[in-house]
């Protein structure tokens, strides 16, 4: 085990100073109201995956929960992702180390299927989403305000509507609140980096005999960055040669700040015999080696993104009568994370107006040459105009800085409804929600095409201000220069979800002898409302950096009904319980999928008081999102997916016949330095144009999950549950991946593929073209494990309450199928694998495993997350990581009760300072993500420590 080094624990040895003053300056005590969980004998509740009261926190579908203890235990809880994650159910996407791609937000992502399948309540209500993609930013809800989270997986369109394939998270917020509390934490890494400091406040007060209750809830997080140059593992940019060599070459990009060109002709006419060069500071040039000369953009890069989050909320009901109960919320976050990323590279294939830069022209007798430069350059100046074209081309632009993305989310909702009993067992809730989220992208570092294009061909058009610029040698740029083509850019985007809905529910409308027979019924409309407005340069593709975009614009509405029933059938007969279950819901949508029904129907069987049976079927769908109908055409980098670098594209055949005829010489062909070079990442990253599809119709699943509970009365304090889950896709929103592209255009030569795809002059890729379209599908199956037992140890430990406790969660996939075209033969097995077509690990298993011991006011727990082996997707190419062994992490936490009023906690997290596997991320020919990892699943800060404490009064 690494020692700790002084720093870290003189940065550590801080926590306490800086929690105690917090603590101190609004010493309080807190006391909580009985919570739901917690419901006495004969008690009915409400389980998540029902709208029916029930006496028992059991169900048709599986359903896990984390508790508010839980969260406690955790390291780096103040953001409720880092919770979550550790599920083996969840994927992490995207999340506090997510910098690029990023966007300042955390999502939550059931059975891997994607964020916008996973549904997310609050206090089972659509909550308020961060952008046009209807996902939910979980920096928005107020951690220390949440009771517990349940987590259902399996479709529950039937009962909460559209997006929830996936499953369902709701969480659970604390309710009628009594007394004071405040809550602080502080976490830091061992290296005395990535901090982040959390305090918040709740006050709430039961007033008029209890009738009516009063919650304040403020939060304030703050969070620093931790830049990829801080660790070994990613400080240099990794290249994959694809060849398999070990492990990784040290390198970058091909877009480099002392300049590149790739000029035909060139390499005879400077005597180096390369076509290929770069610059050096007087001017002149050599052979550009993408080893050795490219641009290491790693360490300005961050590990960990900044954050500063402001969050209030407040909870408000009072009972005028049995019959009418008006409540109302309302929540409020400021929400502002930075992106920062190296400074931007500009190229032949950089956007522009409706499609790519290309050329670049050089005048011959630029004095920013050498004069053997330009004698080389006159020979090839065959018009006599004095400039060449450079066909490829690349620099950066370090001198102007990194560029840098500051999001600020300003969102609130409010809710306001009413409840109350209708008589005869009845009883009503209806409400109305408002939210909406407002971001303000502020960036800076990037480059004017149009100013760049005119500063480097000699201001030859006169443009007003314009600064020649010298691109040719290290650090070569003028202030002028700088000041004339450097920019700013914005945009801003907004997105209101409203949610009209109004429920009936009787859970004991009759009885059949085995209990009520429950039933819900009501109505709900729903609209979805989003823009994005790119300032001018975004807008125009005149920018370089930041990727651009055309404006977003658009609205659906939803109108539905729905219904659900619960029937116990037998108790206490020949078998202990049966119970059926169903739900139904019609949908119509004002856009493309039109009139929608879902359903789900279920069965629960108890032949024996210890052993309970599960079983549900259900049709969930998922409406197309605001984005994927109205986003304006955009670009993004997917990587290169080159099929004309092959010995088989230089032989005679089919394959050689169109590549020939995408327009790649065939002098470059019969070259096989030179045809390599057409898949070589360094050299070539081609754009991918995408944009919305107004006619898109919804996604339709069909899951079912079976399953046992097993509750042994010979074995108090122990439950287990094994459930297996089967979902399908069909109609699956996507647009076609770039290696798609490649693979149905030149292995299954397919013209109607091929014609995505744009060549340049010299034969290279310069863009893909990749549109949402209804065209995939998708197969997911898989069982879950959880145990948990308390073993009490009074006989031993001299005290009552002392218990030992062990928590198990796991969970294993059978199959990860994804169909990118429904009718071409190619389906991408996702089981057990990683990399540019699966993305993140999905391990055939994972698990996590709580040990903890509870005494009377101390308590303290191991956790042990396993991530199992996977290996990478893609069984034609040769990458430096092809298998990623299993991952253990242990984490230890520490509770004491130090007063009756006052809870001290701390931790370790990581405690065996483990570092994450390598793998070069895709846009520099890798099968990794980002930061030469995948940073979302792995932990990339090492050993980081948290010391928490609670006042309650």
């Amino acid at each position: 085990m690494k020692t700790f080094s002084k720093r870290a624990l003189l940065r550590a040895s801080a926590a306490p100073a800086i929690l105690g003053a917090s603590l101190i300056a609004t010493a309080a005590f807190a006391q909580d109201a009985p919570q739901a969980a917690e419901a006495e004998a004969g008690d009915t509740i409400v389980v998540t995956g029902s709208r029916i009261a029930r006496p028992d926190l059991t169900g048709t579908s599986p359903v896990s929960v984390v508790t508010s203890q839980e969260i406690q235990l955790q390291a780096n809880s103040a953001n409720i992702e880092n919770v979550l994650n550790d599920f083996p159910q969840i994927t992490p996407t995207q999340s506090s180390t997510s910098n690029n791609p990023g966007g300042g937000v955390a999502t939550v992502n059931l059975r891997n299927l994607g964020s916008q399948r996973t549904l997310v309540l609050v206090d089972g209500r659509r909550y308020m989403s961060y952008d046009v993609s209807q996902v939910v930013d979980l920096n928005t809800i107020p951690s220390a305000l949440i009771e517990r989270v349940d987590v259902v997986t399996g479709g529950q369109s039937a009962v909460y509507g559209s997006d929830a394939i996936g499953g369902v998270v709701n969480f659970i917020l604390k309710r009628d609140f009594q007394g004071v509390e405040l809550n602080s934490s502080y976490n830091v890494t061992e290296e005395g980096d990535g901090q982040i400091w959390d305090i918040s406040g709740t006050i709430g007060s039961n007033f008029d005999d209890g009738r009516g209750n009063v919650t304040l809830f403020g939060q304030y997080t703050k969070r620093k960055p931790t830049y990829a140059g801080a660790r070994g593992f990613s400080r240099n940019a990794l290249s994959d040669r694809q060849d398999g060599s070990a492990p990784f070459i040290g390198g970058g990009s091909g877009s480099v700040p002392q300049g590149r060109v790739i000029i035909p002709g060139l390499g005879a006419a400077t005597g180096l015999g390369c076509d290929s060069q770069d610059f050096s500071a007087d001017g002149s040039s050599t052979c550009y080696n993408s080893v050795a000369d490219s641009y290491n953009f790693a360490p300005v890069n961050y590990l960990q993104v900044p954050q500063e989050r402001f969050l209030i909320s407040a909870m408000a009901q009072y009972e005028i009568n049995e019959h009418f109960t008006p409540y109302m919320e309302a929540q409020f976050v400021n929400n502002r994370v930075n992106a920062e990323l190296a400074a931007t590279p500009i190229s032949q294939g950089t956007p522009f107006g409706e499609g790519t830069i290309g050329a670049l022209t050089i005048p011959v007798n630029s004095a920013f040459l050498a004069p053997s430069l330009r004698a080389a350059l006159t020979t090839l100046d065959t018009d006599g105009d004095g400039y060449v074209q450079a066909p490829s081309w690349a620099f950066r632009t370090t001198q102007i800085g990194p560029r840098g993305n500051a999001d600020e989310r300003n969102a609130f909702r409010v809710v306001a409804g009413m409840k109350g009993d209708i008589g005869a067992g009845f009883s009503y809730d209806g409400y109305y929600s408002y939210a909406r989220t407002k971001n303000s992208q502020r960036q800076s570092g990037n480059v004017a095409i149009d100013r760049f294009l005119a500063s480097v061909s000699g201001c030859r058009g006169g443009e007003t201000g314009c600064a020649p610029g010298n691109i040719f040698g290290l650090n070569n740029l003028s202030q002028e220069a700088i000041d004339y083509m450097s920019i700013g850019a914005t945009n801003l985007e907004t997105y209101t979800t409203e949610v009209a809905s109004f429920a009936i529910t009787n859970g004991e409308l009759f009885d059949l002898g085995a209990g009520g027979v429950g039933i819900a019924f009501g109505a709900e409309w729903r609209r979805e409302a989003g823009e994005v407005e790119p300032d001018e340069y975004l807008s125009s593709g005149n920018v370089a950096g930041f990727n651009p975009g055309s404006p977003t614009a658009g609205s659906y509405t939803v109108r539905e009904f729905f219904g659900e029933v619960r029937v116990p059938l037998l108790r206490e007969s020949f078998v202990h319980k049966l119970e059926l279950n169903g739900a139904a819901r019609a949908s119509k949508y004002s856009n493309a999928p039109g009139n929608v029904f879902t359903w789900s129907a279920g069965a629960e069987l108890a032949p024996v008081p210890d052993l309970t049976f599960r079983a549900q079927y259900q049709k969930a769908i998922r409406g197309p999102s605001v984005s994927e109908l109205f986003l304006g055409n955009t670009v993004s980098f997917e990587g290169n997916a080159e099929g004309c670098d092959t010995a088989a594209a230089a032989a005679a055949g089919a394959l050689r016949e169109l590549c020939l005829s995408q327009g790649v010489p065939a002098a470059v062909l019969d070259d096989p330095a030179a045809r390599a070079a057409l898949g070589d990442p360094n050299l070539v990253n081609p754009l991918t144009f995408t944009g919305g599809n107004p006619n898109l119709r919804e996604e339709s699943a069909k899951t079912y999950t079976i399953g046992a509970v097993f509750s042994p009365s010979f074995l108090p304090g122990f439950s287990a549950t094994v459930d297996y889950y089967n979902i399908k896709i069909d109609g699956y929103i996507a647009p076609v991946p770039t290696d798609t592209i490649g693979s149905l255009c030149f292995d299954s030569l397919n013209l109607d593929y091929c014609s995505l795809i744009k060549r340049n002059s010299l034969g290279q890729i310069d863009s893909f073209e990749a549109f949402n379209l209804n065209s995939g599908g998708l197969k997911t199956a898989g069982i879950d494990v959880t145990a948990n037992y308390g073993l009490p140890l009074g006989k031993f430990m001299g005290s009552e309450d002392a218990k030992l406790t062990f928590s198990f969660n796991g969970s294993r996939l059978l199959k990860s199928d994804y169909t990118p075209v429904i009718g071409v033969d190619k389906v991408i097995d996702c089981e057990g694998r990683f990399g540019t077509q699966c993305g993140v690990p999905t391990p055939k298993w994972r698990h996590t495993l709580r040990t903890g011991l509870e005494l009377s006011k101390v308590s303290m727990s191991v956790q042990w997350r396993y991530i199992g082996k996977s290996r990478d997707d893609d069984d034609d190419t040769l990458y430096g990581s092809e298998k990623i062994k299993g991952f253990s992490y242990f984490d230890m936490t520490f509770n004491a009760d130090v007063t009756d009023n006052f809870t001290l906690g701390a931790g370790v997290s990581n405690m065996f300072n483990k570092n994450p596997p390598l793998s070069a991320s895709g846009q520099n020919g890798g099968n990794g993500e980002q930061t030469n990892t995948y940073p979302t699943l792995y932990e990339v800060l090492g050993r980081s420590f948290f010391l928490s404490g609670k006042l309650r009064f």
